[in-house]
């Protein structure tokens, strides 16, 4: 158990360094709160940050790690694996992927691995097996897993429908049978509550 919570440590250590890392790279540090994905792992970091210190105190305390520092990990990890399919599935054509023009002195190719691919994997990867033997049994956490989604998309919402800002992403395609925005809105948070669910019987 102990190699497994010291692995645990690492990997979340690791996750803040590189989230730290490529967030830090961004041009326009607001576009944290304005993009989904960036969001997402911004959140990751933030939950991690606090994961590491609960989880390192006790290791010299001896005390067990309390259920919300676990349960700001299940949210974070359900969010970035919830950030990786909307970007793979939705957000990976030529009008929405990562550009130069988002990062200084890191290529868009190695922010897109790293945010997207590595960051969910290996959140999920410490979640489901370094950080099993901790507790996490109160069921409010599957609803408080989707609060930080929902929130997001409802403003994203109300900001595109009142033309209040320039959306920051670009769902439309000139391709036949293309999906319309709508069902698009409505596919994300289905997908959410699908993986949250998988990784609450998984935990």
């Amino acid at each position: 158990m102990k190699l497994m919570l010291c692995l645990a440590l690492i990997s979340n250590l690791t996750l803040c360094a590189c989230e730290i890392y490529i967030l830090g790279k961004l041009k326009r540090k607001t576009d944290v709160f304005k993009y989904y994905t960036y969001l997402q792992n911004f959140l990751s970091l933030a939950a991690g940050a606090v994961f590491v210190f609960c989880l390192a105190a006790s290791f010299f305390t001896g005390r067990a790690v309390p259920e919300f520092a676990r349960g700001l990990r299940y949210i974070s990890t359900c969010g970035l694996l919830a950030a990786m399919l909307t970007y793979t599935v939705f957000l990976s054509n030529g009008k929405n992927q990562l550009t130069e023009e988002d990062f200084s002195d890191v290529s868009p190719q190695k922010a897109n691995f790293i945010l997207h691919y590595f960051c969910p994997l290996l959140s999920l990867l410490s979640f489901s097996v370094f950080e099993r033997s901790l507790l996490l049994d109160h069921p409010v956490w599957t609803s408080l897993a989707a609060v930080p989604s929902i929130l997001y998309w409802i403003v994203y919402f109300i900001l595109s429908a009142f033309k209040l800002w320039k959306e920051p992403y670009d769902f439309s395609s000139d391709k036949k049978g293309a999906v319309p925005e709508a069902l698009i809105f409505t596919l994300i948070p289905v997908s959410f509550i699908a993986l949250s669910f998988l990784l609450w019987q998984i935990k």
